[in-house]
């Protein structure tokens, strides 16, 4: 018996990445490379030279999602998670936060990104030593990552240490699951710190940030109950 590989990755797959998927279709094969529906009613990419196989396919590769071959044959897949509101565009969903078409456009623009030819930034360590002078720091909607966490932007304005360059910035984008390893390393170097004041300064510092980004957060659910443009 033959062996079929699992579907391509995407941070937008929510389809197990063990198994090979299959896609249900009724007009010709579906389109390689699309973030598709599943017979299992996730959603996966299509393999570049996708087979076709035609029910009942008793006989089928080792390596298929069992979900997938149950719904080939004829029988109901039952989908038991929760409905919730897509954070990006309120409809409903149940992968994880972010709707199929959501999640199938961010797909799209990840994959133009990734093979698009871009020249790489210029390295960090091109700076030299730095002096870190603070920025602002707000949250956004317009950026998330394959959970669906929304994003906070924080734009740092350093000064080089070496030579005659100008102060410069630097601007990070931070889905709220890489920030909590950021902030329990943090944390953790905090706890190691000796010295009375850095953990004073740190523990203010992060009470006002809490209280600015909680207060803009509220500002943006009272616009968006009213209906008003900010």
């Amino acid at each position: 018996m033959t062996t079929v590989q699992p579907n391509p990755y995407s941070p937008y797959a929510t389809a197990d990445p063990r198994v090979r998927h299959l896609f249900p279709t009724l007009f010709g094969p579906p389109e390689a490379g699309a973030l598709l529906p599943t017979g299992c009613r996730d959603l996966a990419v299509v393999p570049d030279e996708p087979q076709e196989i035609v029910p009942p396919a008793e006989q089928l590769p080792a390596g298929v999602c069992p979900g997938c071959a149950a719904a080939l044959r004829g029988l109901v897949v039952f989908d038991s998670r929760p409905v919730a509101a897509c954070r990006n565009c309120d409809g409903e969903t149940r992968h994880n936060q972010l709707c199929a078409v959501c999640r199938a456009d961010a797909h799209e623009l990840w994959v133009a990104t990734r093979v698009a030819a871009v020249p790489p930034p210029a390295p960090l360590s091109s700076l030299g030593p730095f002096q870190v002078l603070g920025g602002p720091i707000r949250s956004t909607r317009d950026a998330f990552c394959e959970h669906g966490d929304f994003a906070f932007l924080g734009r740092l304005h350093v000064q080089p240490l070496q030579g005659d360059q100008e102060r410069t910035t630097l601007d990070l984008i931070l889905p709220r699951c890489y920030l909590a390893k950021v902030f329990g390393a943090v944390l953790a170097v905090v706890d190691e710190d000796p010295n009375p004041q850095a953990q004073d300064r740190f523990a203010v510092t992060v009470t006002e940030a809490q209280a600015s980004v909680r207060h803009t957060l509220q500002q943006r659910a009272t616009r968006d109950e009213n209906g008003t443009q900010p």
